[in-house]
């Protein structure tokens, strides 16, 4: 199935963009409204991450591709900030409070996990990070209640 893409500047500005891009590409593709609504926000906690922590404050752009085959929706993000695999993060450790953390945050990519139904990463030919969210457009809600 043809895909759509849209290239956005990594700013915070961005992020309404690429929602609004996300579900529309996303119901034209074939993904019921749930799933729409968890990979409208695993897309939003991945690329807030990478424009506060690949970029962090730099110029750059974040390229979003959409695609569909007969069993999912893919998402891939593309940038230039520092190469950096989110998939080797570390859970966080549910059993401490939040505030008791030495350090804010931690919980973004353990989010994104739980919302999708595949999470990769690579490096592109070009030496870029690329990100890769799969949906599956059999299941349903993925989410913890």
């Amino acid at each position: 199935m043809a895909g759509a893409c849209l290239s956005v500047p990594a700013h915070v500005d961005s992020l309404a963009q690429v929602r609004g891009f996300v579900g529309s590409s996303a119901n034209s593709l074939g993904l019921p409204e749930s799933a729409t609504d968890e990979l409208l926000l695993a897309v939003d906690e991945a690329v807030s991450n990478i424009i506060m922590h690949g970029y962090a404050g730099r110029d750059g752009l974040i390229e979003v591709d959409m695609s569909a085959d007969a069993d999912a929706v893919t998402v891939r993000l593309r940038d230039d900030a520092p190469l950096f695999d989110p998939t080797g993060a570390a859970a966080p450790r549910l059993d401490i409070s939040p505030l008791e953390r030495d350090c804010p945050g931690g919980y973004g990519v353990e989010l994104v996990r739980r919302l999708v139904d595949g999470l990769r990463y690579r490096v592109s030919a070009e030496g870029r990070n690329e990100l890769i969210l799969v949906k599956s457009l059999a299941t349903e809600s993925r989410a913890s209640p």
